[in-house]
């Protein structure tokens, strides 16, 4: 007797990059959202309270290299979980 089991992968979707953390505004102090890909690509973002503009920085393209290690990982695990249930 088999008995099939049906697994939905969608949850294992993730991308790191789409991550938020909080950088503090050198101006004025505030805390602000950015996401780790906006760190990645090393953007200019302006201040939610004061409107000054904060560049990004991934210091030797370690964030970089840390959200496609994830990113990869994520997808290997998804595509070992649909081969089991295939």
């Amino acid at each position: 007797m088999s008995i099939r089991i049906e697994v939905d992968a969608k949850g294992l979707d993730f991308d790191l990059g789409k991550e938020k953390i909080k950088v503090e505004c050198p101006e004025c102090k505030t805390e602000n959202a950015v996401s780790l890909g906006q760190l990645q690509r090393q953007e200019q973002v302006k201040c939610m309270k004061c409107g000054a503009t904060m560049r990004l920085g991934d210091v030797n393209g370690s964030v970089g290299k840390t959200v496609t290690a994830v990113n990869s990982a994520f997808d290997e695990l998804k595509n070992a979980v649909r081969e089991t249930c295939d």
